[in-house]
């Protein structure tokens, strides 16, 4: 095990000479009279409060217009670092959904007044304990005389995208996947510039489960299942692009399911959200989010006969951190009986940790080919929105290795409380109504014996930047 503060110290050192070599600052421009070509102007302010210096940090803000807008006014949106109350940085930015409210009035019944409103998205920088100020134009102003001659600026080095979609090729200097052509589920995942007998796989089938549901004696359902998203949608360019897949599963039709990837330039993660709605009472076994699962080996050296063309050990360890805050980890192949199965004490065999729903990451890796996956839990939500009960069934986060050829982890909403052939191993009934939603991110990392990438990564998905904000009101 790996002390903390010696992990964290590792991580602030790292994060600290990223921050400085890539806030080469490029020469200010005047931004004198820009308020008069925008209907609006906002100086959205940063804080880090964390003590992590933050480059790349992504920000998304909601930019809104009232009344009946010009077309096309989100395309007209500028973004400025600023280095003084009249100077700064146009940075670049991207617009990640959009969406119309223009109520119809009927008998003279009053409705909302209309309003337009988009999401932006800018990658931002602040110094460890400072503050940054991005001043954000936006809208059309009353002459219509907008922001086509305004500097603007593309992100260099952006996200590389290739493909229609579900099958997009997404990658930037840390990563570089595949999403499967048939469901859009992220297929397999390369850390930049290695070769591809260390990509991140699992057979033919995705390695991200953003959902997935078993009701013996019907069989397994997936969001990979699906032979095409029921409804997709992706928006975006080189700065962020967003890939929305929803819509019932392909076997169970009462239950909806929503996954949803965004992709940075420059960031090391994919962010994941995903929710699951059960639209009928089900009876289920599990109920499972959040699941990665790669290849290994059917048995460890020495344990058997081993098949031919059988594939490598993806991720030869497992870690995560111990409650008092130091990394603990599984050495797979060290943990595993003859038949290849885990063979851990005091847990059922086949799982190689049961942890907390909540543990704040789960990691794969393997340090002699310089490559691992973690998934960094953000949050979770359990819920009801018809006055159902929540079902509280062994919620858990799952690493397990059966000896069938793959290792996995999983966060379970719904596990029975008893083993396999046990008289506990029952389905559990969910009410209609029933909603669970989980955000994380698919970190990629180069590990290093504290696996310092992965801590500072999650200590800033869960202390991003605080916007400084001074009030509305009073109403």
């Amino acid at each position: 095990m790996w002390n903390y503060k010696t992990m964290l110290f590792t991580a602030l050192a790292a994060s600290l000479a990223f921050v400085a070599a890539s806030q080469a600052e490029s020469v200010p421009i005047s931004i004198e009279g820009w308020d008069k070509h925008f209907a609006f102007h906002y100086d959205h302010v940063l804080a880090e409060t964390a003590d992590l210096g933050r480059a790349y940090e992504p920000v998304e803000v909601t930019l809104s217009v009232p009344g009946e807008a010009a077309p096309g006014w989100q395309d007209h949106v500028r973004i400025v670092r600023l280095t003084s109350d009249v100077q700064g940085e146009v940075v670049p930015h991207e617009i990640l959904g959009k969406v119309s409210a223009r109520p119809i009035s009927r008998d003279g019944v009053a409705t909302p007044a209309p309003a337009e409103s988009a999401n932006v998205v800018f990658l931002a920088q602040c110094p460890a304990g400072g503050e940054t100020a991005y001043r954000l134009f936006w809208g059309l102003p009353a002459d219509g005389n907008g922001a086509v001659d305004l500097p603007a600026v593309e992100e260099d080095n952006g996200l590389r995208v290739s493909g229609e979609a579900p099958g997009l090729a997404v990658g930037n200097e840390h990563y570089a996947l595949r999403l499967d052509p048939k469901s859009g589920a992220i297929l397999d995942v390369n850390r930049a510039g290695h070769d591809t007998d260390e990509t991140m796989s699992f057979r033919s089938t995705p390695i991200h489960f953003g959902a997935d549901v078993w009701s013996p004696p019907q069989g397994w359902d997936h969001d990979y299942d699906w032979p095409a998203p029921p409804n997709q949608r992706c928006e975006g360019g080189t700065t962020a692009l967003r890939y929305h897949r929803w819509g019932p599963m392909e076997r169970y039709r009462d239950v909806v399911v929503s996954i949803t990837y965004t992709f940075y330039a420059h960031v090391p993660y994919v962010h994941v959200s995903s929710t699951m709605a059960f639209t009928e009472n089900r009876s289920v076994r599990a109920v499972r989010m959040g699941e990665i699962v790669v290849n290994h080996t059917r048995t460890p050296e020495g344990g058997g006969e081993k098949e031919e063309g059988e594939a490598r050990d993806v991720f030869p360890r497992m870690a995560w951190p111990d409650a008092d805050g130091s990394i603990f980890v599984r050495e797979v192949n060290a943990h595993r009986g003859a038949d290849g199965r885990a063979n851990v004490a005091g847990v059922v065999p086949g799982a190689l940790g049961i942890l907390d729903r909540d543990v704040p990451w789960v990691a794969g890796y393997n340090t002699a080919a310089g490559y691992g996956l973690a998934s960094l839990r953000r949050s979770q939500f359990a819920g009801n929105r018809l006055g159902g009960p929540v079902p509280h069934s062994v919620p858990c986060t799952y690493v397990a290795n059966y000896g069938w050829g793959f290792t996995y982890w999983s966060r379970p909403m719904v596990y029975p409380p008893g083993a396999k052939g046990t008289v506990l191993d029952q389905n559990t009934a969910v009410a209609a109504g029933t909603l669970f939603a989980t955000e994380e991110a698919l970190l990629v990392f180069e590990p290093d014996p504290e696996l310092g990438q992965v801590r500072g990564a999650y200590e800033r998905l869960v202390e991003p930047l605080r916007q400084q904000f001074k009030g509305t009101g009073p109403w």
